[in-house]
């Protein structure tokens, strides 16, 4: 095989004849000259074969790295000629370049558009030494190719979900609508998340109902049957349009929230007992009740040191309200650790008795809570399905988001999650067709 056919297979161009190639003084970019074959010239415009030659032009355009050289261009010669059809001199069709970016060739964007998948157009723009604007285009252009024909799997497994939000971005409100309006304007994406596959089916702006409405409406009503578990925070809206649009499914509050809120009613108890401390001037209460020490009273942390765990056994001698606290917080975590339904009812119940006897405002407020949110929590207990894989999501959608340094396009963002975090890239989809300017399918390609 010469390389002129080497470079038809490996770049998906027409038919050339290569008659020699130019190597830079650094090593690293190479320059290909070819010249397309006669016979397979065609009018631009319609296609229809010319027959008298009128003359020949050339044109450079930027193909994929090749081997050790980050730069390769190759430089094609191309024939005019009258077409029949149009009357006019025209030129003749290039296969390989990229009808919208005329520079590169369709291997190069599709490579640049993969590349981008993993990657920042800016990291892609040194790697493929090209301009990062272009880079960015091109992304967009691919992205909203691949919107049009996208469709989930098939084998797509929807009987477990779970929804999250993720913070896009914030703004000072400067022309504010009256004294009481927000100063700050705090923008969220809510991300639909099918946790046996670990990706995001579908987003949406803002976290209210119709956010997470927008995001269920992607499945069929039959694939809405099918959900078994959901997972969610205790928002209303989210828990109100979930057994609306999921007849069938349990919905679990997720363990991760419920100690948000636990620990959120301990530190209130800490402030509370730390002002009477420093009403009476307790000097050893104050530095121990201190915000900066507030991690010390979990009970499960291993990492005290023996001075530390001394100081924390005379605090609970002194404070009883502290320690009565801390036997709550660590008895509501072993509840949570029961796999049957049977001894978690049991040790709630004994929870609830251990917060009636304590008397802390603070915890009975959580208890209430935790009454509201019973049923929800026994289902968690029965699938022990959690906001996990969508807090696991998110931590790598703030990777992304802090590798390119903030987004300013909401619509970009979005499309950017689904491509690093769902369905919608090239190893969800079959995008081999783009290498030769043609139409594609979207057959699913799991890892």
């Amino acid at each position: 095989m010469d390389i002129s056919n080497l470079l038809n297979d490996i770049m998906q161009i027409q038919e050339i004849n290569c008659d020699r190639y130019f190597l830079c003084t650094d090593l690293k970019t190479i320059k290909i000259f070819a010249q397309a074959k006669r016979q397979h010239s065609g009018c631009n415009k319609c296609g229809f074969p010319g027959l008298h030659s009128h003359s020949w032009r050339a044109k450079t355009i930027q193909i994929p790295p090749l081997c050790s050289f980050a730069e390769a261009y190759l430089q094609i010669q191309y024939e005019r000629f009258k077409c029949p059809l149009c009357g006019n001199v025209q030129s003749e069709k290039i296969k390989g370049l990229h009808r919208k970016f005329k520079k590169y060739s369709t291997s190069f964007v599709e490579t640049a558009g993969r590349l981008m998948e993993e990657t920042t157009c800016a990291a892609s723009s040194r790697l493929l030494a090209c301009n990062a604007k272009t880079l960015w285009s091109i992304d967009n252009y691919r992205t909203k190719l691949l919107k049009k024909k996208f469709k989930l799997p098939d084998d797509l497994d929807v009987s477990r979900l779970s929804a999250d939000e993720v913070h896009f971005r914030t703004h000072k409100v400067v022309n504010r609508s009256g004294p009481f309006a927000p100063r700050w304007d705090i923008r969220f994406i809510t991300n639909l998340v099918a946790t046996k596959h670990a990706k995001i089916i579908a987003n949406h702006r803002a976290r209210n109902d119709i956010s997470l409405k927008n995001c269920l409406r992607v499945l069929t009503k039959e694939q809405l049957s099918k959900v078994d578990f959901f997972a969610l925070d205790m928002h209303p809206g989210f828990m109100r349009v979930a057994k609306q649009m999921c007849p069938n499914a349990n919905i679990c509050v997720d363990r991760f929230h419920l100690a948000q809120k636990l620990n959120e009613a301990f530190d209130s108890v800490r402030k509370s007992e730390l002002w009477k401390a420093k009403k009476i001037n307790d000097s050893f209460q104050e530095v121990m009740l201190s915000p900066g020490r507030r991690f010390m009273f979990l009970e499960r942390n291993p990492n005290l040191s023996n001075e530390e765990e001394n100081m924390l056994g005379k605090l609970k001698l002194i404070n009883t309200q502290i320690h009565h606290s801390m036997l709550i917080v660590d008895y509501f975590h072993k509840v949570l650790d029961e796999k049957f339904i049977g001894p978690f009812r049991s040790r709630l119940a004994q929870w609830y008795l251990l917060v009636r006897e304590s008397k802390n405002k603070h915890m009975l407020a959580f208890a209430r809570l935790v009454r509201k949110y019973r049923i929800n929590i026994e289902n968690y207990i029965k699938s022990n399905l959690t906001t996990a894989v969508s807090e696991g999501l998110n931590n790598k959608i703030r990777v992304l988001k802090a590798m390119a340094y903030d987004y300013s396009n909401e619509e970009s963002y979005m499309n950017k999650i689904l491509q690093r975090c769902g369905f919608l890239n090239s190893r969800c989809m079959d995008t081999t067709a783009l290498y030769s300017n043609s139409d594609f399918g979207t057959d699913p390609a799991h890892q």
